[in-house]
């Protein structure tokens, strides 16, 4: 009778008819939270700049993501609110997607609709995945695809059709353009296959060309994107005027090879990683597993150990493929000091929601075994799993269940959050009065937080084209003004008006000097050459010469 029990279980671990409105419901109810809580409108920092280049398409910072400009372009088209918005609200899609996404791996590893909703719903109200389904950025996004990768080879385990390997290496090819930690799955892919390869079986050729295939695509994204070449873009606003600070001559990054080589390699973020594993990574192990319990409820968490015990003993290749990608996960991002940190950990919470779900399901199994001659037994089961997810769920939606009822983004608390009363009530208004106020043919050097809202609202809303935005100082690892900065400065100076956001000694000691104005309610700096100081020409003035010729005085860098 045990036998026949065990032997239904694994017949029900496949998905039927019912598991595609099971899982639309629960990505629905996903969206509906976060239609609910969706920030309204324009972001500062990394979201601004998704905000704007999803509509205008240009290359955006290291990694860089042509696939996810791609995708959210279409919802720029949409007529919901203003761009802004439709841009958060791709993030919310996405992370709908992702919930029903693991509501159907979760119903693949378990056999159980009701431990699966536990696994996506314990992720939907996780506060940092919830946090990033409320912006534009590219980490909802990111675990869709984490979820694109999974659930085809998880099908694959039960039917062997070669087309579900084929679809999870599309999904992990295009995943190059969307967020480099799917990619980090490789190591796990790659044991999985090896050993749930049955003799005979094509299993790496299917796999091999869908990745090809999905590595491609994700290149020509890339293509499309660099060749449109806003004049937005991220090489022109941040790493061509301080082209010095990287130590770029003059012909680097002039072919879309190059500049694709740039963005991969993330150079400015590597003095945080793997600089000293033995000294940060048992530092951020210990904030991590510390922090843990507020992003999933330690029941939640209990289930995910069940889950991985269950699995390694009765299904022991899936148990691996989420085992060591978690694994993979952690090593990566326990060596990578980097300040918004927390976001880089959703990958991992993908993997121990399904975790979760896996154990709720063999709890499950176990009282459907213990009591299976019990009359009733059954509803006993349905009351438990019932149980599981209010105990497991609610403890973490409670804590902003206010936000939901009055229909406004949680206040999460996250470092580098850019949500926040500044960004809610002021930083539109902020960036349209100071735009409004600024001469034709400006550059203004501003901070990396407003150097994208400043061109959404000039490029997008109002049109002005003419206007050209520079991060003053992009690497964080790098002190002080490019040399390369004041070389454009020079460059621009005779045909366009230059504006600062602070006085910036380099520039004064290069022999220039810097006259408040005011646009809007933002206090600049105008930048005026002192030509009778001399500094200027015999200070650098072979450097300057050269790097004024990189740049036309007429218009913005170029590509």
């Amino acid at each position: 009778m045990a036998d026949d029990l065990t032997r239904a279980s694994k017949g029900q671990e496949r998905l039927d008819w019912w598991d595609l409105p099971a899982g639309l419901l629960a990505a629905g109810a996903a969206l509906l939270l976060y239609l609910r809580t969706l920030a309204p409108g324009l972001l500062p920092g990394d979201s601004g700049e998704f905000q704007t280049l999803a509509y205008l398409l240009g290359d955006t910072h290291p990694t860089g993501y042509a696939v996810y400009l791609l995708l959210a372009k279409p919802f720029t088209w949409l007529p919901l609110g203003d761009v802004a918005y439709r841009v958060n609200l791709f993030s919310a899609v996405m992370a709908g997607l992702t919930i029903g996404g693991v509501y159907l791996a979760g119903k693949l590893l378990t056999g159980h609709r009701g431990p699966a909703v536990l696994g996506g719903l314990a992720l939907a109200v996780s506060p940092t995945f919830w946090s990033q389904a409320l912006i534009a950025e590219v980490y909802t996004p990111g675990a869709a695809f984490l979820v694109g990768v999974l659930l085809p080879l998880l099908w694959w385990e039960r039917r062997r059709q070669p087309w579900a390997l084929f679809a999870a290496g599309v999904a992990g090819g295009l995943s190059l353009g969307v967020h480099l930690t799917v990619p980090l799955l490789a190591p796990a892919v790659l044991l999985f296959l090896l050993l749930s390869r049955r003799r005979g079986e094509t299993v790496w050729r299917p796999a091999l060309l869908g990745a090809l295939a999905g590595v491609g695509l994700a290149l020509l994204a890339f293509l499309i994107v660099d060749l449109h070449a806003s004049p937005a873009n991220y090489f022109n606003s941040v790493v061509f005027p301080s082209r010095s600070a990287w130590g770029l001559e003059a012909t680097d990054l002039d072919s879309p090879l190059e500049r694709l080589l740039f963005g991969l390699s993330a150079r400015q973020f590597h003095p945080f990683m793997f600089a000293d594993p033995a000294g940060v990574m048992p530092r951020l192990a210990r904030g991590y597993f510390g922090h843990l319990p507020g992003e999933i409820f330690p029941l939640a968490l209990a289930l995910a150990g069940l889950g991985a015990l269950g699995l390694l003993m009765r299904r022991p290749r899936p148990a691996l493929l989420l085992l060591v990608a978690l694994a993979t996960q952690w090593l990566y991002t326990f060596n990578y000091e980097i300040w918004d940190l927390y976001v880089f950990h959703i990958p991992g919470y993908v993997l121990l929601a399904l975790l979760a779900g896996a154990g709720a399901g063999r709890l499950l199994d176990g009282w459907l075994a213990l009591a299976r001659n019990l009359r009733g037994h059954r509803a006993v089961g349905v009351l438990l799993v019932v149980s599981l997810l209010v105990l497991g769920v609610w403890p973490m939606l409670a804590p902003h269940w206010d936000d939901v009822l009055a229909g406004g983004p949680p206040a999460f608390g996250f470092d580098e959050y850019p949500v926040d009363d500044f960004s809610l009530e002021l930083l539109h208004p902020l960036a349209t009065a100071t735009v409004l106020d600024l001469p034709e043919g400006s550059v203004v050097f501003t901070d990396w937080a407003m150097l994208y809202p400043f061109y959404y609202v000039a490029h997008i809303e109002q049109g002005r084209t003419d206007l050209t935005f520079v991060e003053t100082f992009p690497r964080d690892d790098v002190g002080g003004l490019a040399g390369s900065v004041i070389g454009y400065v020079a460059a621009q100076l005779p045909y366009r008006p230059v504006f600062f956001s602070e006085r910036v000694p380099e520039l004064r000691q290069a022999g220039f000097a810097f006259s408040p104005f005011r646009a809007g309610p933002t206090r600049l700096y105008r930048v005026r050459a002192v030509a009778s100081s001399g500094r200027f020409d015999n200070r650098r003035g072979a450097e300057f010469a050269a790097v004024s010729r990189m740049f036309p005085a007429s218009s913005a860098p170029p590509r």
